[in-house]
């Protein structure tokens, strides 16, 4: 017996070694998630066909639509389902009431509502871009539907409504009820993960070996800004969410402080005019993790710390430029720390502090041409369904329109039409093994749902793999309008055929669309980025760029995240590293003016330094470059020393204002060459 028990566990273990290779591949998580969404199929289905509901297959439509491995993912889609939903209704109702007779105007107002939602989803994020989305296919599927029987369109919107409003109930109600993952608890690991590398920069700040290079920062940046999106739907599942979710935004706000004020402490420090005594003082400081004040203090606590050693030293300009930055980011440091806590704890001083804002840069072009391809697409599809005549075309009309506003917000575009041109015929081959050689052995709800088991798991894969999204998407979506699933399931192979052949022309169509028109570049797309940071430093030199602060900071990081994004999809060069360095270097140089424009403001409140705060604010005004590092000296030259018998206040302002003049001096040097070398600037005096 003993030796059968040892021979059977051999087998055992044998099978699981063969298999282990190809379970470790599977993504973390996917048996749970497959399980809550087959449960959320169940209970909509079951309750959708014990109400008698008009259209029980949009149940099963919104159920895999909301499919999200996560909570809060969950929660915060059904709610912006529901809104968009609405808004859609609303459309679709109008839109018949003006043209229930003219078919062009129709779908010529369709076709805009269209572009218009798309043009929106595209420049929101997360799912408030789905909203806009849901708003505009909707009325593709409600009124094109309608568009030979407008006297329905009301029934419909309301039937469509309904079978939608149970299946966010039972998504909601099986996430709750199965203790699914939450969302805020992988927002907290997230920020936790981003300790480790922010110190590991800070700390060769400090020590001026940060020679990283600006890919590398605006990588971690954008890491640090790609936690917007789960904190986006964190806040449905936290008590004082809004307050928490707040504690978040502040921590990622000083994350990328700290990575600001690293790489100007690595890069412009360590030029031997910068006492060894300064550099010991701000190393030690830095070391008392425990020291818990705002930026003044730090200054204060600095000085102190270097006096304390050269007891008459006055600090000079590059010297007060390493403790304004060392100061600056040990502020964030702490605020990070502060952020943290009341996002996981919801206790902490930072949760009476004022709202913190996270700001984007919009990529209009991208939010056109998608825009531009929606309109088009759907034109020249509705031109194919009028000219074939064929009845049951306004299935494809709509089907198209659907897959094709879905696709808007997709930079590869082209892949979610592989996805649409793979994932539809699947569907209908998986609905069609399922309608004539499953269900006609048996009528019952366990039997549906026994059979929906294995289909429920393999859409869940891979929807959970990004590399196969798109098709899982499709696949899993658009099933159950496939499978025609109704209270009385007709198993006719005709009517299965008329119904499906126009989901396959959407396809057909949705793929040459999707893959030939207005493919998105690369080049173009990273160009229209640079535009905009070369227009955020014009704007800051003439005196009306962005102030310093947290909605500059994020949307400058945004910006260069969005421009190495672009870049990462061409093809590697040398020339692109020195070009993400040299656009770098034109945000570094906007920080700078608007940072030195913040500390003069504040240096005007003190009397002593309000003349040279007076004359900074004048120099600021970068109008004529050839002139600019001469009025900085002068500027500088202006301040009075920080002396140690000024009052720590005024001590503090003294080394703000030189330092920031200072950043504005070396930011120049650094990016006025790049600057005249793309005609951004003239350096020769006119006449």
């Amino acid at each position: 017996m003993p030796d059968l028990q040892a021979t059977g566990a051999r087998r055992i273990h044998g099978i699981i070694r063969i298999f282990q290779p190809w379970t470790d591949r599977l993504p973390a998580g996917w048996v749970g998630f497959s399980l809550r969404t087959w449960c959320s199929l169940v209970l909509g289905l079951t309750t959708a066909f014990w109400l008698q509901l008009d259209n029980p297959l949009l149940v099963g439509v919104t159920v895999m639509i909301l499919a999200q491995p996560l909570r809060g993912q969950a929660l915060s889609k059904a709610f912006y389902r529901l809104l968009g939903t609405m808004v859609g209704m609303g459309v679709s109702i109008v839109l018949v009431a003006i043209w229930n007779q003219q078919r062009g105007p129709f779908l010529g107002g369709v076709a805009l509502w269209l572009a218009a939602c798309a043009f929106v989803g595209s420049l929101e994020r997360d799912f408030r871009s789905y909203a806009a989305l849901l708003s505009g296919y909707t009325v593709a599927l409600v009124a094109v539907n309608c568009i030979d029987t407008p006297q329905n369109v009301f029934n419909i919107a309301v039937s469509r409504a309904s079978a939608i409003t149970l299946g966010v109930f039972a998504v909601a109600v099986i996430n709750i009820l199965s203790g699914s993952p939450e969302a805020w608890r992988g927002l907290a690991n997230g920020l936790k993960q981003l300790i480790r590398p922010l110190s590991e920069t800070a700390r060769a700040a400090l020590q001026h070996m940060y020679d990283r290079g600006a890919q590398t920062d605006i990588r971690l940046g954008a890491r640090i800004l790609a936690l917007t999106t789960p904190l986006s739907y964190a806040r449905t599942e936290l008590e004082r969410g809004g307050a928490r979710a707040n504690g978040a935004r502040l921590a990622m706000v000083s994350m990328l402080t700290i990575l600001d004020c690293a790489r100007g402490l690595g890069r412009h420090t360590g030029h031997g005019n910068i006492d060894p005594a300064v550099e010991e003082s701000i190393a030690r400081v830095a070391r008392q993790t425990d020291l818990r004040t705002d930026q003044a203090g730090f200054t204060t606590h600095i000085l102190d710390t270097v006096r304390a050693t050269l007891p008459d030293h006055v600090p000079n300009a590059d010297e007060a430029f390493a403790i304004e930055r060392a100061a600056r980011m040990l502020t964030a440091r702490t605020r990070m720390h502060a952020g943290q806590e009341v996002l996981t704890e919801g206790t902490g001083s930072a949760i009476h502090s004022r709202t913190v804002n996270i700001a984007v840069q919009p990529n209009y072009p991208l939010a056109l041409i998608g825009a531009l391809r929606v309109l088009v697409g759907f034109s020249f599809a509705a031109g194919v369904c009028v000219v074939t005549g064929l009845p049951g075309a306004t299935v494809a009309l709509a089907q198209t329109a659907l897959t094709l506003t879905l696709a808007a917000t997709n930079v590869d575009t082209a892949r979610f039409g592989m996805g649409a041109i793979i994932g539809l015929p699947c569907s209908v081959l998986a609905a069609a093994l399922l309608n004539f050689f499953v269900l006609l052995h048996g009528a019952d709800m366990p039997f549906l749902a026994l059979t929906l088991l294995p289909q429920t798991f393999l859409a869940c894969l891979l929807l959970m793999r990004p590399s196969t999204a798109a098709i899982g998407f499709n696949y899993g979506v658009f099933f159950f309008a496939i499978l025609g699933l109704d209270n009385h399931q007709s198993y006719n192979p005709t009517e299965f055929l008329n119904r499906n052949i126009f989901y396959l022309l959407a396809a057909l169509l949705a793929f040459i669309i999707l893959v030939l028109l207005f493919p998105p570049s690369p080049r173009r797309q990273r160009f229209w980025m640079a535009s905009t940071v070369v227009r955020a430093l014009e704007r800051q030199m003439t005196g009306h760029g962005e102030a310093d602060g947290p909605t500059r900071l994020t949307r400058t990081y945004d910006r260069l995240a969005q421009m190495q994004f672009w870049t990462d999809r061409l093809p590697g060069n040398s020339s692109s590293a020195r070009q993400m360095e040299s656009f770098m270097t034109f945000a570094e140089l906007d920080g700078a003016l608007a940072r030195a424009r913040t500390y003069a403001r504040q240096a005007q409140a003190i009397a002593l330094l309000r003349p040279a705060a007076e004359l900074a604010q004048r120099e600021l005004s970068l109008h004529a470059p050839w002139d600019v590092e001469q009025r900085m000296r002068d500027a500088i030259a202006a301040i009075p020393a920080p002396q140690a018998q000024l009052p720590p206040q005024a001590q503090a302002a003294a080394v703000n204002l030189l330092a920031g003049l200072n950043a504005v001096l070396r930011a120049w040097q650094a990016a006025a060459p790049r600057l005249r070398h793309y005609g951004i600037i003239k350096m020769e005096k006119a006449g």
